[in-house]
């Protein structure tokens, strides 16, 4: 469309400020670029238009307007870049401006002040001599000459501040808060001492029967609303058990006994692992000794090597503060660039400012220039029109209420006919409105007398679900005070397991440390007589050594049988457990056949008997049928179907 629209239009396009002039850059090197377009949009073009109208109508014919569009590219790219390149990819001189350079006004300079000089401070310090009465002093004298320099000043202060240096204050003499309410607690005793009316209060006796509560007929239409509800569900209930021949009534049972069971089975596990948790207890009191030692030499190496990392990062820092202090020397060197681009830049902006104010200025002229034209064409425009105003206009018609307006409509009416028909609609619908009222009245009273109906019967049903209420509270009562005594029980088992085998921990440790100590007074005996003889020594150290390897036999052999016999445990109650699994399982899938079998074999004679029905009743009727046809036939000579052949006689009204 370029050759349609033109070079200068398509400038004003590209420069209407739609775009970023790196967008428009990118777009338009790569239209004008053969290499690229051959390279990436010319292969795609093809498969969809012809070679020929690819190269010619749209390659050959853009690369036509090349340099026509060379302005245009030149002028984008020196908005998006700020420099303009030649055909040969230099950058082409752009002519500087020339600015203003400011230059500092000529003010005389200050002189500086003459600072006298410092004076030097003398930092020697001489050693006075040493007293010689320290010589004569003891640390007994020192102490007494304290205690009786402060129990002089003691004296002295309670000489100063004693009870006839106290000033006398007028307000200490005022009754405070304390003092009005004991006065006004006296007066209210006084004042009610006359009061000698203490009426008995008797004993608050429950009452024996319900209040009755007066329904409305919102909450009697609410009530009926739900019962009619609970019907619906028990009628579909119903329903499905007569389509199914089964409920689920037996499946809810076996549900609240498995969540009953699985309830009791929660609360052994819980305490069993009360109990668990117990005997875990001086275990985990040794392993956290263990670990506050662990952690302690952790610590240890972890400050060591905090320590390091910390000598390591200080020198970093050092280093840090080296590079910023050259960047800071750097920074400081080139601020004085920076103000004087400010100050560029600063009178670029009031030259810009300064000419956009002149047009905005020349702009606000015309614009006045043409609103007072206009103003006086409106004023122009609005006289005309008074005037025509002024001009009188004749404009009556004589009113006669007889007459029919004429204006070209259906039955029209004239004005005592439109009032004769508006007396006629008028009575009407009083006639209607009174009818109404008296269905309305008719349709008030069956509704009341239908609430009433409701309202007794929602009161049985009330008093009866009320006694089936109490019923089914008093069994959930009676079993809740079960469950809890045997959870009683249950938690006075495990305290008592739980004491019992803390118990034996505790016998167990001690035979331990008794045994222990033992072997170390044996230790020590027989390390003595070693001492004292080299031959008995060895051959106390050959005994200990076979006493000790025996020993480590048995307590191999005795865990070795103690793991075994877990383990065949473990295994026979698995053995156990699976075999009665497979039994439940076996038996619950005969179960499930048997009534799948039953209930089928039930169906299938229900559907034999359906069929024998539908074919006695269908042979029925064509028997019927037959000997209704023969009897006509003989009586007549014809039956009475219209397709037997016969006449059709057609019986005639009265």
């Amino acid at each position: 469309r370029l050759e349609e629209l033109g070079v200068a239009e398509y400038r004003q396009f590209v420069s209407c400020g739609y775009g970023t002039a790196t967008a428009l850059l990118a777009m338009l090197q790569y239209s004008l670029d053969i290499a690229e377009l051959e390279r990436w949009v010319k292969v795609e073009w093809c498969k969809v238009y012809d070679v020929r109208y690819v190269e010619e109508e749209i390659i050959a014919k853009l690369q036509g307007f090349a340099a026509e569009l060379k302005p245009v590219v030149e002028e984008v790219e020196f908005k998006a870049t700020g420099t303009v390149k030649a055909s040969d990819s230099t950058v082409l001189p752009v002519r500087e401006k020339r600015r203003t350079s400011p230059k500092p006004f000529n003010i005389t300079a200050p002189k500086p002040r003459l600072i006298p000089e410092p004076e030097a401070i003398s930092r020697e310090v001489k050693a006075l001599p040493v007293p010689a009465h320290l010589h004569n002093t003891s640390l007994a004298d020192v102490e007494e000459q304290k205690k009786k320099r402060l129990e002089e000043e003691k004296q002295r202060v309670a000489a100063k501040y004693g009870e006839e240096h106290v000033p006398k204050l007028a307000s200490a003499a005022r009754r405070d808060g304390a003092e009005g309410e004991e006065l006004a607690r006296k007066v209210e005793a006084e004042r009610m001492a006359e009061c000698t009316f203490k009426p008995r209060l008797g004993k608050y006796v429950p009452p024996t029967e319900e209040a009755v509560v007066r329904q409305n007929v919102a909450a009697v239409l609410r009530e009926d609303a739900l019962l009619k509800q609970k019907q619906a569900k028990e009628y579909e209930l119903l329903k499905r058990y007569e389509q199914d021949l089964h409920d689920g009534s037996e499946f809810h049972r076996w549900q609240e006994k498995m969540k009953e069971k699985d309830h009791l089975d929660e609360e052994k596990r819980v305490h069993t692992r009360i109990v668990e948790m117990q005997l875990a207890r001086e275990s985990a009191i040794e392993a956290r000794e263990f670990q506050e030692k662990k952690n302690n030499i952790l610590a240890e190496h972890q400050r060591g090597e905090f320590q390091v990392e910390m000598d390591q990062k200080k020198i970093e820092l050092e280093n840090d503060l080296v590079d910023k202090q050259k960047l800071v020397k750097q920074t400081q060197a080139e601020r004085e660039n920076a103000r004087l681009a400010e100050e560029r830049e600063a009178k670029n902006r009031a030259d810009r400012a300064e000419q956009i104010r002149g047009e905005k200025e020349a702009e606000a002229e015309r614009k006045r220039r043409e609103d007072e034209q206009e103003m006086e064409r409106r004023k122009d425009l609005i006289k005309q029109i008074r005037a025509l105003e002024k001009v009188p206009v004749a404009r009556f018609k004589q009113f006669d209420a007889a007459e029919q307006p004429c204006q070209g409509l259906l039955e029209e009416m004239s004005h005592a006919e439109l009032w004769e028909r508006l007396k006629i609609v008028q009575s009407q619908n009083a006639q209607e409105l009174e009818e109404k009222r008296e269905r309305q009245i008719g349709k008030k009273l069956d509704k009341q007398n239908e609430i009433h109906e409701k309202a007794e019967t929602l009161a049985k049903l009330r008093d009866r679900a009320r006694d089936e209420s109490r019923t089914r509270h008093d069994a959930i009562k009676s079993k809740k005070q079960e469950q809890e005594e045997a959870q009683q029980r249950y938690k006075d088992e495990c305290i008592e397991e739980v004491a019992m085998k803390i118990q034996k921990k505790k016998m167990q440790k001690r035979e331990e440390e008794l045994r222990l100590r033992k072997e170390l007074k044996e230790i020590s005996m027989k390390r003595q007589f070693l001492a004292a003889n080299a031959e008995m020594v060895e051959a106390k150290k050959h005994g200990e050594q076979h006493a000790g390897l025996d020993r480590e036999a048995q307590c191999r052999q005795a865990n070795t049988l103690t793991n075994q016999r877990r383990q065949n445990e473990i295994k026979g109650k698995e053995m156990m457990l699976r075999s009665a699994n497979r039994q439940s399982s076996a038996d619950g899938y005969k179960a499930m056949q048997e009534a799948t079998n039953d209930r089928l074999r039930r169906a299938h004679a229900a559907n034999t008997a359906l069929k024998q029905d539908i074919l006695f009743a269908n042979q029925t009727a064509r028997n019927s049928q037959k000997t209704l046809e023969r009897d006509l036939r003989d009586e007549l000579g014809h039956s009475s179907s219209k397709y037997s052949g016969g006449p059709l006689r057609i019986p005639r009204s009265a």
